[in-house]
């Protein structure tokens, strides 16, 4: 009777470094491992994306002070990365706005911003322009950017005229009303550059702008079908207007 043996296991394909407190994990960990690795991780630890990012790297996993050395560590070398990454595109982009795709804090909303603002795509954004910030953490991160790269400015006012713009019209109308909901968040989040918290007020404003958004996707779902043509053999029974009365 042949007995089944279990194939040799070959090196693992990832590693883990140590730095400034930090576990790095690069490749592909196994989930067992992965979840020893998280077991072992002190409550105070957080998983940082942006980091990880920064340092092409899975994971990180470390305290805030230590994330925020690696940060500053790595952000000359993330940003040169991200301009040969840009290629000519770089040169549309000032310095600010370069550091930011390299070492800011981003997610899809806030780097949808970024596209709309400046026309040229991060190369990791694999996202929509209609990614509207759905709360408050999601606007921090648009309000950092615009803040971080000042030059966005003039860009953002231009797009709170675009109202007219059916496929703008909710970044133009969050853009209008972008004072009020920085004077919300500063009211009920003060600290929010650097403290967790919470801002259901700007919660409740966001959820309007998805509103318009809906009603819009929903509008164009109907003129698009409506432009269908009728399948062979339908009869066409639009009302039509002419000669003084309704044809049928």
């Amino acid at each position: 009777m042949s007995t089944w043996k279990m194939p040799p296991q070959g090196p693992p394909n990832y590693r883990i470094l140590q730095r400034e407190g930090c576990t790095i994990v690069y490749g592909h960990m196994p989930l067992g491992s992965w979840l020893r690795l998280l077991r072992q991780a002190s409550d105070l630890h957080v998983l940082h994306a942006d980091v990880a990012r920064m340092l092409g790297a899975t994971a990180v996993l470390g305290p805030p002070e230590g994330l925020a050395r690696l940060r500053e560590q790595e952000a000359a070398a993330a940003t040169g990365r991200v301009r040969a990454q840009l290629g000519r595109a770089a040169r549309r982009l000032d310095a600010q706005a370069v550091r930011w795709l390299a070492a800011g804090e981003q997610g899809l909303s806030s780097l949808a911003l970024f596209t709309l603002l400046t026309g040229v795509r991060p190369p990791h954004y694999g996202g929509a322009a209609l990614d509207l910030p759905g709360n408050a953490q999601q606007f921090r991160r648009c309000r950092l950017l615009v803040e971080q790269v000042p030059s966005l400015q003039p860009a953002l006012r231009q797009l709170a005229r675009r109202v007219a713009d059916p496929e703008l019209v909710s970044w133009a109308a969050l853009a209008e009303t972008w004072k009020d909901l920085c004077a919300q968040m500063d009211h009920e989040w003060p600290a929010w550059r650097t403290q967790p918290g919470r801002a259901p007020g700007v919660n409740a404003m966001l959820a309007c702008f998805h509103e318009v958004e809906t009603d819009r996707a929903v509008l164009q779902a109907s003129r698009t079908t409506a432009s269908l043509p009728l399948p062979y053999g339908v009869p066409d029974r639009t009302p039509r207007r002419g000669g003084g009365r309704w044809l049928m």
